[in-house]
C-alpha cells in the first residue's frame, strides 16, 4: 500500500486519539491527593545538620 497524505493524516488522528484517550483515563483512575513525600536519607542527613548548628 502507498504511503499517501490522507494515510499519514488519519494515522496521525489515531495517535493523537490514543494519547488523549490514555491521558483520561490515566486522569479518571489518578488519587484526588497527590502522595505524601517520603522522608529519605538526604531529609534525615539535612535535619542532623541543621541539628549540630
Amino acid at each position: 500500500m502507498p504511503d499517501t497524505k490522507s494515510g499519514r493524516e488519519k494515522k496521525g488522528k489515531d495517535k493523537r486519539h490514543q494519547l488523549e484517550h490514555r491521558l483520561a483515563k490515566r486522569e479518571l483512575t489518578a488519587d484526588d491527593e497527590p502522595p505524601e513525600p517520603e522522608v529519605s536519607e538526604v531529609d534525615i542527613l539535612a535535619d542532623d545538620v541543621e541539628d549540630e548548628t
